[in-house]
This record gives C-alpha cells, structure tokens and sequence, in this order.
C-alpha cells in the first residue's frame, strides 16, 4: 500500500504547492474509493466464487503489478488522463450492463482499469503526504468526503455519480500535474522491498478487502454494515497522519537507517501481537485484532525510505509477487473458504501474517548488524 521509492529524492521544485495538496488529496480519495466502493458494489452484485471481495482483489493485483514498472514511470501525460477518466466512465458501467447481465463482468473490467491507474499514480508520484506539512492532513479529509458520499447516498444511483465526479476530478488534478511536473525520471526502484516490508501493507489490504464478506471476522462486534464500514475508514484514513504527528512530536522523524529499522521492527511485533489478538473472543480482543495491525500499516507508511541501501531486500520480480501473493492473493483464499468456514477464514490469513511477521522478527533480532544497533541505543 505504501508508494514506490525512487533511488534518489525526485524534485517537486516545479509543481505548484496547491498543486502538489490537491495531488495528495486526490490520490487518498481514488485509493479509498476503490477499497470501498469496489467492495460494496462486488457485495451488491454478488458472485457465486470469492463473494464480494473479487472485484476488489483483481483492482488490488493490477495496482501491485503496475507499480514500479517503466511502463508506469514512463506513460504519457495522455495515456494517464484516459485511465483517469476512463475509470470514472466506468463506475456506471454495471448499472449499464444489468439488463444484459453483464454487470458483473463491467465490475471486473473497471476494477482493472482502475487499479492500472492507480499503480500509475503512486509509480509517478512526486510528493509525499508526510513531508508536505507539519500535519498530514490529506487522508483525513479524503476520509471524511467518502463518508460524506456513503452517508448521504446510501447505495442509489447517487453514490456512482457522486463517485463518477470524485474520479473525473482527481483524474483532471492529476493531469494537471503531470504537465506542471518535471519530466519524469528513467528510473525507479519499484517494489524493492524486503519481506518485512510487504507483510504490514497485506494485512491492511485483507482487513479492508474482507469487509465485504457476509460472514466478516468482525461480525462478533455485532456492528452494523454501516459501522463497521466507518471504523475500517477512520482506521486506513487516520491511523497514518496520528502516527506521524506522534513521530514528529517525539523529533524521531529522520530519514535515517536507524529510525526505519527500528520502525520496521516495532510494526512486526503489532502484526504479531494483532494476530494473538484472534484468540480471544471478548470485544476487546477483537478491537485490538483491527487496531494494532493498522497501526502496524501506519508505521509502515510513515517510516523513513531508504532508497540507497538494498541490503536484505528483494529483487523487483520477487517482490511484485510476494506481494501479490501475501496481498489479493490471500484475500481471494479468504474470499473462496469464508462461505465455508466463516470468519475463521480470516482469522487463519491473519494469524499466517503474523507468523510471518514473528519469524521476520527472530531474523532480525538474532543478526549481528541487528545486536550491534541495539546495543548502540
């Protein structure tokens, strides 16, 4: 979920700071968009492998493959406004095709197209959200428009409009941008990630992906659809800007290999204890079984890049499909056997993730370089 890193800070010298917020706030509101939307709209339609969750997992797998790539780095100003507005064509597309049923198929095809575009967003993408300001306020406010937008349309045709409008904006910023930028760099680091890196991202995207699901792991909280939809909002859309602002607050916000490792740590150890969290069954358990891995994604995306130190990372192709596998591709498993063995099915995907994060942990905890950094403390 995080952006790529670029080898070498890109200058934003030529993009107007207006420019540049409205960039960021277009960005957060095409991405919740579609982890929202998409899900409610594969949940209304239905779908008789993975329940809802199939158009959401398939916008999700295109975003990760088209991320990094030239192809990406390198589109036309062009090429990117179609996608752009092609995209907010096609949110009318079910409504379009039901007569001929084929809104189903429509729901596929624009969550492609959308995630193609949204993996170019975030490949050419120039700025950061949390080193515009002291505060990081763009996700909060894109939050809080989407809530507007499911508050007040409750499903009706209105939503797709209002939907349709929210793209066709953030598709027009994003032009704009691409013409006051600079020209686009040759090169980029893409998905260089480490394992450690993907495992915080994934477990985001499979909390928000089984949202959509009849039987979701948090249905024990005995929520309505409507309140569980605003928790999962308020946890992808402000987790992030509470955790920098305690960062800057604490002065750790430096771009240093310290302050990301220890970062990097500190998420694993919230996605492992999130994952214990599954095997209690008091509310409780099942709050801190949401929180602490957002937290854990809010770590991962605030945490300092390191663009110049590749040590213990992954080649590109390995890390796409890490990524891939670890994101929609547990999500589509979650999807397959939830009407079968309920929200278990969660449960297992997370309880996986936080394994994986635990051994992550043992890897780093017992290496050399890791005892000489911490007895350095």
């Amino acid at each position: 979920m995080a952006m790529p890193r670029f080898e070498s800070a890109p200058s934003v010298t030529h993009v107007p700071r207006a420019l540049a917020h409205a960039g960021e706030l277009a960005q957060w509101s095409v991405t919740l968009l579609a982890w929202l939307w998409l899900g409610e709209q594969g949940m209304r339609w239905g779908w008789g492998w993975a329940s809802g969750v199939l158009a959401v997992a398939l916008w999700w797998s295109a975003r990760l493959w088209v991320r990094g790539s030239t192809w990406a780095l390198q589109s036309h100003p062009l090429r990117m406004a179609t996608l752009g507005f092609l995209t907010a064509l096609g949110v009318g597309l079910p409504e379009v095709l039901t007569q001929s049923e084929g809104a189903h198929l429509g729901l596929l095809l624009l969550a492609g197209v959308w995630g193609v575009w949204s993996g170019c967003l975030e490949t050419r993408n120039r700025v950061s959200t949390f080193q515009l300001g002291k505060l990081a306020w763009h996700p909060l406010v894109a939050g809080a428009l989407v809530a507007l937008i499911a508050q007040a349309s409750k499903g009706s045709w209105l939503s797709h409009g209002a939907v349709m409008l929210v793209l066709a904006f953030s598709a027009a910023v994003f032009s704009a941008r691409d013409r006051w930028g600079a020209a686009p760099s040759l090169t980029c680091a893409g998905p260089r990630s480490g394992a450690s890196e993907l495992l915080a991202p994934s477990a985001m995207g499979l909390m928000m992906g089984s949202l959509w699901l009849g039987n979701v792991w948090c249905a024990g909280l005995g929520w309505r659809t409507e309140t569980m939809l605003g928790v999962h909002l308020a946890l992808m859309a402000g987790a992030p800007p509470l955790v920098a602002g305690l960062m800057r607050w604490q002065g750790t916000w430096a771009a240093n290999r310290l302050a990301h490792r220890n970062v990097t740590f500190l998420s694993l150890a919230l996605l492992v204890v999130g994952a214990l969290m599954l095997l209690g069954q008091s509310p409780v358990h099942g709050l801190l079984a949401m929180l602490l891995p957002s937290l854990a994604w809010a770590l991962h995306c605030v945490a300092p890049r390191e663009g110049r130190d590749l040590l213990h990372r992954m080649p590109p192709w390995l890390a796409r499909a890490t990524a891939l596998l670890l994101g929609p591709g547990l999500l589509l498993w979650v999807g397959t056997l939830s009407p079968v063995v309920g929200p278990a099915a969660v449960q297992w995907a997370m309880a996986l993730l936080g394994t994986l994060a635990a051994l992550q942990l043992v890897v780093q905890w017992t290496s050399p370089a890791r005892q000489a950094r911490w007895s350095a403390l």
